[in-house]
C-alpha cells in the first residue's frame, strides 16, 4: 500500500482482526453488487470507502427524486440519469482509488458469467422476490458466496449465504413464493430510509468480515431489525433438504 492508502485506511489497520494483511485482502478483492438502489446505495458507499479494489455494479433502473430520501449514494442532479453512472461518478469522488466496473442491465443466468467472473462475493441489493431467487441460484451454482438483504416498511433482514460450508439459502427462508406483497412492499406499503441504512450497513460490514477472513458471519441464521419496535432478534434456520436452491449441492456434498 502507499503512504495514501495506509493514511487513508488508518483506522482499519489499527484494528487487531484486520490490520495491514487485512487490508491488503480487501485491496485485492472483487465484489459483485447486484442492485445500486436503497441497500446498494449504502452497501456500495462503505465497501469504496473501505478500500475494496474492485467493484461491479450492476443495474439498469434510472435515478427518480423518489429514490433520495433513502438512496444516499445519490443527489439532487442525479435524478433522470442511469444509477450505474451516477453511483460510479459518486464513489470515484469519493475513493479514487478503487476500480469500479458498470453494467446497465439486468442480472440473470444468462448474463451471470461474466458479471461474477473472478468475484470473491456477491451481494444482492435487490427487491423482489424473483430477482433474489435468480441470485441465490446462481451464487449457488457457482459456489460464490452471497450477502443477502431485505427490506419492508420498518423492517429489514440480513444473512450471509455461503454454498463452501453448507448454509442454508435463500430457499430455505423462503421456501414458497411469497407473493405480490414481498415485491410490492417498498412501493405500496413505503419504506423508512434509516432501516434501509442499518441493513446495508449490516450487509457491509458481512462483506467486510468474509473478506478478511474476521468475526463470525450472520449464517443459518436471519438477523432481522425492527425500526419502529427498536429491537434486533435472531432467528435460526434449518437448511431443507429438498430445498430448490441447494438440494442438488447438498446431494453433490
Amino acid at each position: 500500500m502507499n503512504k495514501i492508502e495506509l493514511e487513508r485506511y488508518t483506522r482499519h489497520i489499527l484494528l487487531k482482526e484486520i490490520g495491514g494483511s487485512g487490508q491488503k485482502l480487501l485491496k485485492n478483492s472483487s465484489i459483485t453488487m447486484v442492485g445500486a438502489g436503497g441497500l446498494g446505495s449504502i452497501v456500495l458507499y462503505y465497501l469504496a470507502a473501505a478500500g475494496i479494489g474492485n467493484i461491479r455494479i450492476i443495474d439498469n433502473d434510472i435515478v427518480s427524486l423518489s429514490n433520495l430520501h433513502r438512496q444516499i449514494l445519490f443527489k439532487n442532479l442525479d435524478v433522470g440519469k442511469k444509477k450505474v453512472i451516477a453511483a460510479k461518478k459518486n464513489l470515484l469522488s469519493l475513493n479514487s482509488q478503487v476500480n469500479i466496473e458498470i453494467y446497465d442491465e439486468e442480472f440473470n443466468e444468462k448474463s451471470s458469467g461474466e458479471l461474477i467472473k473472478n468475484c470473491n462475493i456477491l451481494i444482492d441489493g435487490t427487491d423482489n422476490y424473483k430477482s433474489k431467487s435468480s441470485i441465490c441460484k446462481i451464487a449457488f451454482k457457482e459456489t460464490i458466496p452471497l450477502i443477502y438483504g431485505g427490506l419492508s416498511q420498518w423492517e429489514g433482514q440480513v444473512c450471509v449465504f455461503d454454498p463452501k460450508s453448507k448454509s442454508i439459502c435463500f430457499g430455505c427462508i423462503f421456501p414458497n413464493d411469497p407473493g405480490q406483497e414481498f415485491d410490492d412492499s417498498c412501493l405500496n406499503f413505503g419504506i423508512i430510509g434509516p432501516t434501509v441504512g442499518v441493513i446495508g450497513s449490516l450487509m457491509a460490514a458481512e462483506v467486510i468480515k468474509f473478506l478478511t477472513s474476521t468475526g463470525k458471519p450472520i449464517m443459518n441464521k436471519v438477523l432481522t431489525y425492527d425500526c419502529l419496535q427498536g429491537e434486533f432478534q435472531e432467528f435460526l434456520v434449518e437448511k431443507r433438504n429438498s430445498c430448490d436452491i441447494c438440494s442438488d449441492l447438498n446431494n453433490v456434498n
